[in-house]
C-alpha cells in the first residue's frame, strides 16, 4: 500500500502525494491535524479517511482499511504494553513495519521493548532508523537520551534532550508534497556567500568615484 504510494507520487499523481502526507500525520499521531487534512479531500475519499480516524480514536481493533493498517497495528501493540502483552506487542510493531517501513513510532517503540530487555545495541540500531526518518520528531531524541544515558553516555545524553526541547518549542518544518516528509532547509555553499560577498565590495565599494 504505501509503496504503492511512493510510487505513484514520485510519478506526480496528486491524490497520491496527498495521501503521503496524511499518513506522515499519521505517523506522528497527529490526529487533528490528519482530520483538518482530510477535510480537503472530496467525496468518497474524504469519508473514508475521516471514518478510518474515527475508528483509529474509539476502536481501532475493528478498523479494516489498509491506509490505516500499520497505525491501527501501533496502538494495538502500544495497548498490549500496557496490559503487560509484551510478545503480542512485538509482533504488532513489527507487523506494522512490514505495512509501513516509515512508521517512525513502530521502530520507536520496538527499540522500547528491547531497551527493557536490555538489549541496548538492538534498541540503538532501532532508534537511529527511526532518527534517519524522523529527524525532526521529539519522541526519537528523547528516546535516545533514555539510552545514552543507561549507557552512560552523558554527553549524547544531553544532546538529545536539548533536540528534543528545541523541536517541542519550535514549528513543524514544511512538508515535501512528494513523500510528505520534512523538507530539507535550503542550505547555501560557503563559496556563494564569498562571490556575493567579493561582489558588493566590487561593486558598491572599489567602484565608488
Amino acid at each position: 500500500m504505501v509503496k504503492d504510494l511512493e510510487a505513484r507520487a514520485l510519478a506526480g499523481d496528486p491524490e497520491a502525494q496527498a495521501l503521503l502526507h496524511f499518513l506522515r500525520l499519521l505517523r506522528s499521531r497527529d490526529y487533528g491535524g490528519a482530520r483538518d487534512y482530510a477535510e480537503g479531500f472530496s467525496g468518497d475519499l474524504k469519508e473514508r479517511l475521516l471514518s478510518g480516524l474515527a475508528q483509529l480514536e474509539e476502536a481501532p481493533e475493528g478498523l479494516k482499511d489498509p491506509l490505516f493498517a500499520a497505525e491501527r497495528e501501533v496502538l494495538l501493540g502500544v495497548r498490549a504494553v500496557r496490559e503487560g502483552r509484551r510478545e503480542e506487542a512485538e509482533a504488532r510493531f513489527r507487523r506494522a513495519l512490514e505495512l509501513d517501513p516509515g512508521h517512525h513510532r513502530a521502530l520507536t517503540n520496538l527499540g522500547n521493548l528491547h531497551q527493557e530487555r536490555g538489549e541496548l545495541e538492538a534498541a540503538l540500531e532501532l532508534y537511529q532508523q527511526a532518527l534517519r526518518l524522523a529527524p525532526e520528531e521529539p519522541l526519537v531524541h528523547e528516546n535516545l537520551a533514555a539510552l545514552y544515558k543507561r549507557k552512560g553516555d552523558l554527553d549524547r545524553m544531553v544532546a538529545h534532550l536539548k533536540r528534543a526541547n528545541r523541536l517541542k518549542l519550535r514549528p513543524p518544518p514544511p512538508l515535501d508534497p512528494a513523500t510528505g516528509r520534512p523538507q530539507r532547509r535550503l542550505r547555501v555553499p560557503l563559496w556563494v556567500w564569498v562571490f556575493l560577498l567579493a561582489a558588493f565590495l566590487y561593486f558598491f565599494v572599489l567602484q565608488r568615484p
